[in-house]
């Protein structure tokens, strides 16, 4: 944040100093992360973390400041403290103020998409993190109400804004895109994912489009040429530079040539009448159109291929995505589970990295897609009886529906199986599988199927 005064840094927040210096210089707010409070911090009350926790942080750490509501007691602490209104407010004025002292001198990229931003962001910061400081999205932090945190976070040496824009409502990517309008924009698919929560697939594509239309005039936009449902996003009203990417569909950044390797894939990048070898280590056709959407962002930066090669060469996956781990006997889980979007591409990457193995599939309920539910557990079952797997152990209600499927499309009953609990997989698979056995875990976020892999990984 650029340095101000505890005086200022009141009048910002439209709140009274109820106690401190105002003459006092701040330089770095920290709204309810407690347990990383710093005595340099100025620490902003949360309402969704119990208040005597953050009053034991305070007292330990004893920060500069405290931004506290008005009816909240400070519990005799004797640090300075900012009364207001509300402190979501004052994340939000202390956000905008910060915005404003900065924006003129920061390129903003806004990424989102219904699979494979997190990842698309991580190539990204992957490739422009040698040229630029970045200040970019943590984590799944995605939605609206996170945005003043990362706009707070901009100091004097920052030249860019890397945000992964999600949403779990309609205007949300709107509400971002008004206030950074980013200068690049991606929207990397259009599926399945919150179709229950907006409303249908139609609310998804409308809350998608926001990004298309929240690009600044001149700006660059990238769509992919392969996804269906990414056609009905409408540029009739963009004014910038609309660049596709794509495998099988024409498109201005193209791959071919896709390979798997030990380690990764490699394929060949088609773009500007120029051909690049590309290797990423990762695995998936849904990583390929990542990278792609990441090299038109990196090129739209004016970043040559070396630097674009080295960097997705380097990138790391975000975490529970695709994450291959090993376990003392041998066994090799891939920790897929942080949500269940792309569960079929995830499949598919299992099927061609077995090389031999015996590979199991754990697939939970993917929720938080309404109407459309039944119909999407039945098309994973239907994939996964023709892919081939070994055996399909099943967690949750919808997912019996995926195990069903299977078998009535072939799969015998005697490789499927269905629980209710992790104790029960944990148990099945320490019992079932071999120690050469490939393990791949995917399944929506509440069902935390990450526990499992721990105790798969801890005893197997």
């Amino acid at each position: 944040m650029k340095a101000t005064t505890l005086g200022t840094l009141t009048k910002i927040v439209g709140g009274k100093l109820e106690s401190g210096n105002p003459n006092t210089l701040v330089t770095f707010i920290n709204h309810g992360k407690y347990k990383h409070l710093r005595p340099h911090h100025i620490y902003i009350y949360s309402k969704s973390s119990k208040w005597e926790n953050q009053i034991k942080a305070l007292r330990l750490t004893r920060p500069k400041a405290l931004i506290l509501p008005i009816g909240v007691s400070s519990f005799g602490l004797r640090i300075p403290i900012i009364r207001v209104q509300n402190t979501m407010g004052a994340v939000w004025r202390i956000g905008l103020w910060n915005w404003n002292q900065f924006k003129h001198q920061l390129r903003v990229i806004g990424i989102t998409g219904s699979a494979g931003k997190s990842t698309t962001t991580a190539m990204v910061s992957s490739i422009l993190r040698s040229h630029y400081r970045i200040v970019q999205t943590a984590g799944n932090l995605n939605t609206a109400s996170y945005l003043p945190g990362y706009l707070s976070r901009i100091e004097n040496q920052h030249n860019l804004l890397l945000l992964e824009m999600g949403m779990n409502s309609l205007n949300n990517i709107k509400r971002q895109c008004n206030i950074v309008r980013p200068h690049i924009g991606v929207v990397t698919n259009v599926g399945e994912a919150h179709a229950g929560n907006l409303g249908g697939l139609d609310y998804v594509v409308k809350a998608k489009q926001e990004m298309v239309d929240g690009v600044r005039p001149g700006g660059v936009l990238l769509l992919n040429a392969d996804d269906l449902r990414s056609r009905k996003l409408s540029v009739a009203k963009f004014n910038g530079k609309l660049l596709r990417f794509g495998i099988d569909q024409p498109a201005e950044i193209r791959a071919t040539n896709v390979t798997y390797h030990n380690s990764g894939m490699n394929f060949k990048v088609i773009a500007e009448g120029q051909q690049h070898i590309i290797f990423i280590p990762t695995f998936g056709k849904h990583n390929v159109y990542n990278a792609l959407a990441a090299i038109g962002v990196a090129r739209a930066m004016g970043i040559p291929y070396p630097s674009i090669q080295k960097g997705l060469a380097r990138f790391e996956t975000p975490k529970m995505r695709l994450q291959f781990l090993s376990t003392p006997k041998g066994r090799i889980l891939i920790n897929d589970a942080w949500n269940a979007t792309a569960m079929k591409a995830g499949l598919e990457v299992l099927k061609n990295v077995s090389k031999g193995r015996t590979t199991v599939a754990v697939l939970g309920d993917m929720l938080e897609l309404g109407k459309l539910s039944p119909i999407a557990h039945q098309s994973v079952g239907k994939y996964i009886a023709k892919l081939g797997v070994n055996q399909l152990v099943t967690i949750g209600p919808n997912a019996r529906i995926i195990a069903s499927t299977a078998i009535q499309n072939g799969m015998p009953r005697n490789r499927v199986f269905s629980y209710s609990s992790h104790e029960q997989v944990v148990t099945h698979l320490l019992r079932t599988t071999t120690p050469r056995s490939l393990i791949y875990f995917k399944a929506s976020r509440k069902l935390h199927l990450e526990k499992i892999v721990s105790q798969i990984r801890k005893f197997g």
